[in-house]
C-alpha cells in the first residue's frame, strides 16, 4: 500500500495541471476523470466475479502493471480519446483504484487473517501506509517544480520526467505484490452437498441479493454511493486544481500542502482505534466526519491562499479517521462467511458513486460555479453521516 498510494500521490498532484499544460478545457479532463473513476468500478466487478478463482497475489500485480501501461500513455499522447482510454486503465484520478478491487482485497484479506479485537488496529496500519505513501508521492511531485524553476526546463517536460516515478512505483509496487502470503488469498468455501450426497458447484458470482445479511449489506453500499459521489468532487486531484487555479501555487507548495495533510491524517488514525474503543465503532465514523465536512465546506469560502491551507489542515486532523472504524464497521455487522460480499459490494457502491462525480465537477469548474463542488460534497457527506447513524445505531457489534 505504501509503494502503491506514492504512485497514486504523485498523480493526484500533476495529473490535472499536466492535462490543462498539455491543452486540455476543464471540461475535458473532468471528462477523462470520469472515465478513470469508471475503471475502478470495472476493476471492483472484476474482483467480485474472479476472486474466488484467481489469487489476490495475480489480482494485485496484474493491476499494477495495468497502472503503468496508463501511464507511459499519459506521458506519451496527447489525442483525447486515447488518453480517455488511458485513464479508463491507467486510474489518472488518482482515486479510481484506490476504491476498486485493490480495496476488497485487502480488506478481506485483513478479515480473514486478523482476529476482530485486532482488526481496527490492522486497518489503521494499512492506513497509515497508504497516508506516508502519499506523502511521498507528494514530495515527489515537487521534483517537477524544481527541474522547471532551477534547471530551466520547459513545464510539459518536468511534468514528464517525474510521471516516468508514477511509472517506476506501480512497477515496484508489482514486484512486491509478488511477495504476499498465500494466507490473504480468497479462498473458496467448502462445496455443499446436495441430499444425494453430491457436491454443488458454488457459483462464481457472490449475490449480495440472496445473502443473510442482505439488508445491511445494500443498506451500506447504497450510503456509502453517496459518500463517495461527494468525496469524489474534492478528491486530491481536484484539490490540486483548486490552488492551482484560485491561489496560483506551485507544483512544489501544493506538494507541501499534501504532505502537511497526510501527516495529520496518519495522526488521526493512530488515533481511531484508541478513539473506536472508547466511543465504538460507528460513532467514531460518523461524528468525526461531521466535523470533518463542516470544514470542507469553509474552505470554499477561503479568502487567501493562508485560511484555505490553515481551513484543510483542521480538516485532515479527522478526515481518515472513519477508514480503518468504517472497514472494521463493515465486517464486525456480519458473518465471516459474507465478508467477501459485504467487502465487494460496497466497494462497487462507492464506485458507482464516483463515476460521474468527477466529469460532474469538470463542468460545474468550466464555469464560474466553482465553490459549488465543495459546497455540495460537504452537504451530501453531512446528511450521509447522520443516515449511517440513525440506520445503524441499534446494531450490535
Amino acid at each position: 500500500r505504501f509503494v502503491r498510494d506514492g504512485a497514486r500521490s504523485l498523480m493526484a498532484v500533476l495529473a490535472v495541471i499536466y492535462l490543462v499544460e498539455i491543452g486540455f478545457s476543464n471540461a475535458q479532463v473532468g471528462i477523462i476523470f470520469g472515465f478513470s473513476l469508471a475503471g475502478g468500478f470495472v476493476v471492483s466487478v472484476g474482483v467480485m466475479l474472479t476472486s474466488r478463482v484467481i489469487p489476490t497475489r495475480i489480482w494485485s500485480v496484474a493491476n499494477m502493471l495495468i497502472l503503468a501501461v496508463g501511464g507511459i500513455v499519459l506521458i506519451l499522447s496527447n489525442d483525447f480519446w486515447f488518453l480517455i482510454l488511458g485513464g479508463f486503465f491507467g486510474a489518472y484520478a488518482a482515486s479510481g483504484a484506490h476504491w476498486g478491487g485493490m480495496m476488497q482485497l485487502e480488506q478481506t484479506g485483513i478479515a480473514a487473517a486478523i482476529p476482530q479485537e485486532r482488526r481496527t488496529r490492522a486497518y489503521s496500519n494499512l492506513s497509515i501506509g497508504s497516508s506516508a505513501g502519499r506523502a511521498i508521492g507528494a514530495l515527489l511531485a515537487g521534483l517537477s517544480t524544481l527541474l522547471i524553476e532551477t534547471f530551466n526546463w520547459e513545464p510539459i517536460a518536468a511534468y514528464q520526467a517525474v510521471l516516468w516515478l508514477y511509472v517506476g512505483l506501480n512497477v515496484l509496487a508489482a514486484a512486491v505484490y509478488t511477495l504476499l502470503s498465500n494466507a490473504v488469498n480468497t479462498q473458496p468455501s467448502p462445496s455443499p452437498r446436495s441430499a444425494g450426497g453430491e457436491s454443488k458447484r458454488e457459483p462464481l458470482f457472490a449475490n449480495p441479493f440472496k445473502a443473510k445479511a442482505r439488508r445491511p449489506i445494500l443498506t451500506m453500499s447504497s450510503l456509502f454511493a453517496f459518500d463517495s459521489f461527494a468525496g469524489g468532487m474534492v478528491f486530491d486531484s481536484f484539490l490540486s486544481f483548486w490552488l492551482f487555479t484560485k491561489f496560483d501555487m506551485s507544483a512544489a507548495a501544493i506538494g507541501a500542502v499534501l504532505v502537511a495533510g497526510q501527516v495529520l491524517n496518519m495522526v488521526s488514525l493512530v488515533m481511531a482505534p484508541w478513539v473506536a474503543e472508547r466511543i465504538g465503532l460507528l460513532n467514531t465514523l460518523v461524528f468525526t466526519q461531521i466535523f470533518s465536512n463542516i470544514m470542507l465546506i469553509l474552505f470554499a469560502f477561503a479568502p487567501s491562499a493562508i485560511i484555505a491551507v490553515t481551513i484543510w489542515m483542521f480538516r485532515s486532523i479527522a478526515d481518515e479517521m472513519d477508514v480503518p472504524t468504517r472497514q472494521a464497521y463493515m465486517m464486525a455487522i456480519i458473518e465471516p462467511s459474507e465478508h467477501p460480499i459485504m467487502a465487494g459490494t460496497a466497494n462497487l457502491g462507492r464506485g458507482l458513486g464516483r463515476i460521474p462525480s468527477a466529469t460532474v465537477t469538470g463542468w460545474l469548474w468550466s464555469g464560474a460555479l466553482t465553490v459549488v463542488p465543495w459546497i455540495a460534497a460537504g452537504s451530501i457527506k453531512l446528511a450521509y453521516d447522520f443516515a449511517i447513524w440513525l440506520a445503524f445505531r441499534r446494531v450490535k457489534v
